[in-house]
């Protein structure tokens, strides 16, 4: 097996009621979209095969977006899948590829799947997921081929700021010029209310691929559709070659309906901005009244954070009992070890749920905090 078994895939096959353990915004429904026209056009579409760089209307809405050429994106199968695109166009046996840790299981996973060296970084919750540079280049060898950062992090929602990435690039450019940055966006349009926007690494520098999707941001996890940005043009033509030597091209219907989200973007984010910065009030509220019991590393975008069980409070069997109660009245959990970390750490999606049931999970959440540092296994109902 080299794929290593993860806990994680229980989102996709076990879904409870009370799901804090989801990290998009809340689902997009086609009705948001559907109009006479996306009726019209969605009647005549051709199913054939799509292009090796895919939809060129979907690209240069995407390069609008970015501010770059539509000849330096290439549709993709999700984020993760330009992942395992640039590795397999830039590592070769023995190669090094170093990545964050915690991060999205597949990030990690997938180099060592590949069959490359994985080399993790640890961020800390002490530190606040922070990146301390020089202890990226201490890791750094000649075979390293490629640098994966995630910003904003999944499960953490913190970010790099510009000044680190332009420093990583530079020396990059001066130390280790065979290596590539990778920087996946997913999160970055995921932002709260009326707060700006977070700025795109496309086009920055020649040695920086931006890796994005629609699934979280937007809500369509289901679609399938990211992009991989690079102004490296022939490392742009050896993606298309490998894509197509893999899974050929995207579905054109998934294509299309992603150009349709693309066209209503506005009315889609601002819509989720609203009910994430409603989530992330709803968490912090609930962080502050268990501060006794939790704590956490406040979020900068994305419909997540990462939440903390205290020491002091929580015993190895405390922690157990506390992920046994969630689960046993149907709130489920993405725990610290899908991600990498202790159990002590979750992910708390607060973007996925209706503002009521979030706050009638968070509040039933509070009480098995309480529950669980008491010892004692009783029956718990809602």
């Amino acid at each position: 097996m080299k794929f290593p078994i993860n806990d994680i895939v229980t989102l996709l096959d076990e879904r409870l009621e009370f799901n804090l353990a989801e990290s998009t915004n809340k689902d997009l429904i086609l009705n948001e979209i559907w109009d006479d026209e996306f009726s019209k056009e969605l009647k005549n579409l051709k199913l054939e095969y799509g292009t090796s760089k895919g939809n060129k209307k979907l690209r240069e809405k995407i390069g609008e977006k970015l501010n770059v050429d539509k000849n330096q994106i290439v549709i993709t199968n999700g984020a993760v899948f330009g992942i395992f695109l640039s590795m397999l166009c830039l590592c070769e046996n023995g190669d090094e590829v170093i990545t964050v840790q915690p991060n999205f299981p597949p990030s990690m996973d997938l180099i060592e799947g590949l069959g490359f060296k994985r080399v993790l970084i640890k961020l800390s919750f002490e530190e606040e997921y922070q990146i301390d540079i020089n202890k990226l280049f201490s890791l750094i060898t000649n075979k390293t081929r490629l640098i994966i950062l995630v910003s904003p992090l999944n499960p953490t929602g913190t970010i790099h700021s510009k000044e680190e990435i332009l420093e990583i690039s530079e020396r990059l450019n001066n130390q280790y010029p065979n290596c590539k940055l990778i920087i996946d966006e997913t999160y970055r349009e995921a932002t709260y209310g009326d707060n700006d926007v977070i700025k795109t690494y496309a086009g920055l520098r020649e040695n920086i691929i931006t890796i994005s999707s629609l699934s979280k941001s937007y809500g369509t996890p289901g679609l399938r559709i990211g992009w991989l940005q690079s102004s490296d043009q022939k490392f742009v033509e050896q993606v298309g070659v490998a894509k197509t030597n893999t899974v050929i091209s995207n579905s054109v219907l998934d294509e299309f309906v992603a150009l349709k989200v693309l066209n209503k973007e506005f009315e889609i984010l601002e819509n989720r901005r609203i009910h994430s910065i409603t989530g992330l009030e709803l968490t912090k509220n609930w962080v502050e009244q268990n501060n006794e019991l939790v704590n956490w590393t406040e979020p900068k975008a994305g419909a997540l954070c990462c939440i903390k069980l205290n020491e002091k409070r929580f015993a190895k069997d405390n922690i157990e009992e506390f992920y046994s109660l969630s689960k046993a009245i149907g709130i489920q959990i993405a725990n610290g070890e899908w991600f990498g970390e202790p159990k002590r750490y979750f992910r708390l999606g607060f973007g996925y749920l209706d503002t009521e049931k979030l706050d009638f999970t968070l509040n039933k959440l509070s009480e098995i905090l309480i529950k669980a540092t008491t010892n004692k296994v009783n029956s718990f109902e809602l």
